[in-house]
């Protein structure tokens, strides 16, 4: 049986995780996006409504964090963070 994580992910029988658009291998249930692409960037590269030097707001160096597809760069995950922490989003999964 599979399992529908998100729009673009998907879980099979033995917990591997692939994209749902062209089912290259992403990860495992632990860690579902180990192996997608990422690309750290400045975060008011987000669009125009993250404006302001994050330097006023944070100590340390905010980056926007994306991850995508390695098969096909469906954009999978975006967040700003500390650039240095890991992402600090989780995923659960739950049968659709």
């Amino acid at each position: 049986m599979t399992v529908h994580i998100d729009e673009n992910l998907v879980q099979d029988d033995a917990g591997a995780v692939n994209c749902r658009h062209c089912d290259a291998a992403l990860g495992v249930a632990q860690q579902p996006l180990r192996d997608a692409r990422v690309r750290e960037s400045d975060p008011r590269t987000a669009g125009p409504s993250v404006r302001a030097d994050s330097g006023h707001f944070a100590d340390r160096p905010v980056v926007l964090r994306q991850t995508f597809c390695p098969g096909c760069l469906t954009l999978l995950q975006s967040e700003i963070v500390p650039g240095d922490e890991p992402s600090g989003r989780t995923r659960s999964v739950v049968a659709r």
